[in-house]
């Protein structure tokens, strides 16, 4: 018996491995080849003033900085207003003694807070803040921090500040054009992302091929 046993806990490993891939793992298989070949080209370094940066470091400062001078330094001029949405003073407008005549309504849509009013959301201002602090802070920024400071030195908080500034302009885009571009079901379901935006955004600006084109190359790097 007990070779028995010894002979099937040797052989279930084997058994487990011949079986059929499941449709995810074939996917996976699929798309790895792309996505390896686009970590190597975005950590690629390039020599600047006798440092190596890689691609995309560059792409993410030089995108951040771009977005925080066009949209005259968002991450602080529009702080207050941020503050106020999350603490819910946009949520029910009637209730904080706001009179219509003073909004700037355009179609139904509040220009200065980017709301609806014709449509509910599916969470409120705060519950969104939660879950994108959730998604973005974790034992990555924790540790990273960490280990930053103990390879670069007292210096390196410096720069994780600064980059953590201008990154918020990235963010203050990246979140606005999801909510433009977003899809809103019958039943009151939000869809929306970077796919959405890339497609219909630059169809906007008669760029649809690349839009349709920008959409999937992201969704399948998602699936990588």
């Amino acid at each position: 018996m007990k070779y028995r046993l010894l002979l099937l806990f040797t052989l279930l490993p084997l058994l487990t491995n011949a079986q059929e891939k499941g449709l995810d793992e074939k996917v996976n298989d699929a798309f790895m080849p792309l996505a390896v070949w686009w970590e190597g080209f975005v950590l690629t370094s390039i020599p600047i003033a006798g440092y190596d940066l890689p691609v995309v470091l560059i792409l993410l400062i030089f995108g951040a900085t771009f977005f925080t001078i066009y949209f005259k330094f968002p991450n602080i001029t529009r702080f207050p207003l941020a503050i106020n949405t999350v603490r819910g003073k946009y949520d029910e407008l009637d209730h904080h003694g706001v009179e219509k005549a003073d909004l700037n309504i355009v179609d139904g849509d509040l220009v200065d807070t980017i709301s609806d009013e014709s449509k509910d959301g599916e969470v409120s201002h705060f519950q969104a803040l939660a879950t994108a602090v959730s998604g973005t802070v974790g034992l990555g920024n924790i540790a990273g921090v960490a280990v930053a400071i103990a390879v670069g030195g007292p210096g390196a908080t410096f720069w994780m500040i600064v980059c953590g500034l201008i990154g918020m302009s990235t963010k203050f885009v990246e979140c606005t054009l999801g909510v433009k571009y977003r899809d809103v079901g019958e039943d009151g379901t939000v869809y929306g992302g970077p796919m959405y935006y890339l497609s219909r955004g630059l169809k906007e600006r008669g760029f649809t091929g690349l839009g349709k084109v920008l959409g999937i190359i992201f969704a399948v790097l998602c699936v990588g």
